[in-house]
């Protein structure tokens, strides 16, 4: 399996040492735009990205999900920052756009 890794210089040494690629990014602009590319080329089956940038990606993630494709997976890690909870309300968010109502945990 194919794993690209996108994020500041130590999230993405963390999983270098894995034997994932790395693609180093430090604000949400530069990870939108590195997974933009990312995405295109096709490459890769995995890719992380801190769960900070979840809605700075989220576009490109819901691109991909709207056109039916199983790959790339999106793994949203929390990093040294730590858990934000924000992919926690996107989940909230797209769950309830699915069943009509407001999700209220």
């Amino acid at each position: 399996m194919s794993v690209a890794v996108v994020g500041s210089s130590s999230f993405v040494s963390c999983f270098e040492l894995a034997g994932a690629v790395g693609f180093e990014a430090g604000s949400g602009e530069e990870v939108a735009g590195v997974l933009s590319d990312l995405v295109e080329g096709s490459n890769f089956e995995l890719i992380i990205v801190p769960e900070r940038f979840a809605d700075d990606t989220f576009k490109i993630r819901s691109l991909i999900m709207s056109r039916g494709d199983v790959t790339p997976v999106f793994a949203l890690v929390p990093d040294l920052t730590g858990m934000s909870g924000m992919r926690l309300e996107e989940l909230k968010r797209v769950i309830s756009l699915a069943i009509g109502a407001e999700l209220e945990l």
